[in-house]
């Protein structure tokens, strides 16, 4: 019997605010041969092929269709997710650990230049009552923020550090898209967009592929790599629609790590996860989610990041890779976050490494802001 899930390789694709070079379909092939070559195997070793897409978002109805053949699906048993692309590791993880594969093919991708998010986003919200008052991820965000503003004092300077962090880490990160470091008078005297969010706290998008190569304990053992292992996930949805303090305590999130912590026999997140990979689309979501995956006490989190916790230095790193503040793949944001986490474990980032991470966390969000999570806990023991 499967008992866990291991890491074989990754694969990414070159990140530019626009990938005018390529098609969509030659974006997921970029991606998914570099995850085959890292991992060491070609196309015929794999048992299925997972692949996250929304059609809104790759401008085409049944866009699989299009996107299976390049993503090694050929002849090959695939399915498709259309949530958020972490949840396409997910979807492997639980085909490998149904004792049916013991290899799989994660893939994602983004190619937001040639759609218009905004647009997108806003005909996702009910017709009737949201969507005439220009309801958009971003208007959501500064809803669920707003909140968490009225409840947590300097919340502001907070949100300002992440940015100054995250921006500074991706300036070191190779891979990362936007290596421009920012300064903290540079965001605060930005305009709002939403309030509370400024202009110089939404990052630039960028496009994208990123894949992962899965398998199964018997089959990453026999690698010559040291394994890297997904020991945990989650997944969790709030309720439709706002509902206030309800939204800004990301039950999605808490539901998600629940499960997570409980598979991968995390009891202590604060003591026992060394650093984190965190969704950023808004230096509010970081900030919600350290206390909302037990990182530190209920109401502390805006400390955590004044105080330098979550800096490269700090007791748990966040985001030492940039995050989404660098790398803004929007749908595969959440696969980047695991697979810049498996680098970390694997002893593999390159200029931004840790010294000896042994246990990290990777999260994806998803659908209306603080509403649908992916959490991963990943190690290398």
């Amino acid at each position: 019997m499967v008992k866990r899930v291991g890491i074989l390789g990754a694969g990414h694709t070159v990140f530019a605010e626009r990938r005018d070079d390529v098609r969509l379909e030659e974006l997921v092939f970029e991606a998914a041969s570099a995850a085959l070559a890292d991992a060491g195997i070609v196309r015929a070793d794999l048992g299925t092929v997972v692949m996250a897409g929304a059609d809104q978002l790759d401008g085409r109805s049944i866009s699989s269709m299009m996107t299976a053949g390049p993503a090694g699906a050929y002849l090959k048993d695939e399915i498709r997710t259309t949530t958020e692309g972490s949840y396409a590791a997910i979807l492997a993880c639980l085909r490998i650990l149904s004792g049916e594969y013991d290899t799989a093919l994660a893939i994602t991708w983004s190619k937001t230049s040639e759609s218009p998010y905004d647009l997108i986003s806003s005909l996702s919200y009910d017709p009737f009552y949201l969507r005439p008052l220009a309801f958009n991820d971003v208007v959501e965000s500064a809803i669920v923020s707003s909140t968490y503003r009225n409840l947590t004092p300097q919340l502001a300077e907070a949100a300002a550090a992440v940015v100054v962090k995250n921006r500074g880490n991706g300036s070191l990160n190779p891979r990362a898209f936007l290596r421009e470091r920012t300064s903290r008078e540079a965001i605060l005297v930005s305009p709002y967009v939403a309030y509370p969010i400024r202009s110089a706290e939404l990052p630039r998008s960028c496009d994208g592929a990123v894949a992962l190569v899965l398998a199964s304990e018997e089959r990453t053992l026999s690698s010559d790599r040291p394994p890297v292992w997904i020991q945990g996930f989650g997944w969790g949805t709030s309720d439709y629609g706002y509902k206030g303090e309800t939204a800004a305590g990301l039950a999605g999130l808490r539901a998600a790590a629940a499960s997570a912590y409980a598979m991968a026999g995390v009891t202590r997140p604060e003591s026992e996860i060394d650093f984190a990979e965190l969704s950023d689309a808004t230096p509010f979501d970081e900030l919600l989610a350290y206390e909302a995956l037990g990182l530190v006490s209920q109401g502390t989190g805006a400390n955590f990041a004044l105080e330098g916790g979550s800096a490269p230095g700090g007791s748990c790193p966040v985001n030492i890779s940039g995050g989404a503040q660098s790398t803004n793949l929007r749908f595969a944001a959440g696969m980047m976050r695991i697979l810049e986490t498996y680098l970390q474990l694997g002893h593999r980032a390159g200029p931004i490494q840790l010294a000896a991470p042994r246990q990290g966390l990777a999260h994806g969000a998803t659908s209306y802001p603080a509403q649908g999570h992916a959490l991963f806990v990943l190690r290398n023991y």
